[in-house]
């Protein structure tokens, strides 16, 4: 899985710890909303940090199995909330019943109802306000949290951390959590979208890693310049970027709900556990991804001003 893999080979695998899988619906929003969270969680580890994983617009909470399942191994409680956007809880709602998760992009009138939340800015909201409410339960397990998320989750993070948008009636508003230590941004979106300018990450400073391909378009066609601007932007003092060679949207398949993933979703995974090790602390892991790890998969940029914050 490329040649630096002897660096750092404990990222590469499986880790050490079995994983449980279950589903949990105990949280709720302010106003009274069950949020259904599907977990992957070590069975032996200690108190370790909580990562939550956000999908993708008519996604699925129970997707970014290989990923969460990955993360679990190494020691880290994974919780992928359900969004409204699910194309389990909006298909019924929208009445499509001729199409699934997996098909309704296709079909036009499908793709354009579930646009219709896509950008609506109160369903931007009703996603931070179901991640706020898994974050404000925590309890003790509320520190050093990482949040992820792919495509419209990747949006839904980038909230969380503290981007700010224009318009919309939410300038100046904070959607940041303080239970938020680093992000995990897998296809995010840059300026000219949803309220994103130039000057949106100005107050990202957290740790930040952000993962695109060469061919991971936008909707106006853009480009790697325009998904890599969370990363140029953001003020992090630690921050990494991995851009898939050839790599589309889908990122080798980092969506689906299987537990066997290719060799570009694996990577993705070794990458983004070893990330949160260095947020962490691991000066290890933080070497490992200076390196350049998985050539063949990635061009990487590594930066990093100081020591990692937690070190």
């Amino acid at each position: 899985m490329g040649c630096n893999e002897d660096r750092g080979p404990r990222w590469t695998r499986p880790g050490p710890h079995r994983v449980r899988t279950g589903e949990t619906d105990e949280w709720t929003t302010v106003d009274g909303q069950p949020v259904a969270v599907f977990t992957q969680e070590p069975e032996t580890a200690g108190p370790r940090p909580v990562v939550v994983l956000c999908h993708g617009l008519g996604g699925s909470h129970r997707g970014y199995a290989g990923l969460g399942r990955h993360l679990a191994s190494h020691g880290y409680p994974v919780l992928h909330p359900q969004f409204l956007d699910a194309f389990e809880l909006a298909g019924p709602r929208f009445g499509l019943s001729d199409v699934d998760e997996h098909t309704w992009a296709a079909d036009p009138v499908s793709r354009q109802k579930m646009h219709a939340l896509l950008f609506d800015p109160q369903h931007w909201l009703s996603r931070v306000r179901r991640v706020h409410a898994v974050l404000d339960s925590l309890g003790p397990r509320r520190t050093g949290v990482l949040v992820a998320g792919h495509s419209f989750g990747a949006y839904t993070a980038q909230l969380l951390l503290g981007t700010r948008l224009a318009g919309f009636g939410l300038d100046d508003t904070d959607f940041g959590h303080p239970a938020v230590t680093g992000g995990i941004l897998l296809s995010p979106q840059g300026s000219g979208d949803r309220g994103l300018t130039e000057q949106s990450w100005a107050g990202v400073e957290r740790p930040l890693l952000v993962v695109t391909g060469t061919r991971d378009f936008g909707a106006r066609g853009e480009g790697v310049e325009w998904r890599r601007e969370p990363f140029d932007r953001a003020r992090s003092a630690v921050k990494h970027l991995a851009v898939v060679r050839d790599g589309d949207h889908q990122l080798g398949g980092i969506p689906q709900h299987d537990k066997g993933i290719g060799p570009v979703a694996a990577a993705i995974s070794a990458v983004a556990t070893a990330f949160a090790d260095h947020v962490h602390g691991d000066r290890d892991a933080g070497e490992w991804l200076a390196t350049g790890p998985f050539p063949t998969i990635f061009e990487h940029t590594h930066q990093e001003e100081t020591a990692c914050p937690t070190s």
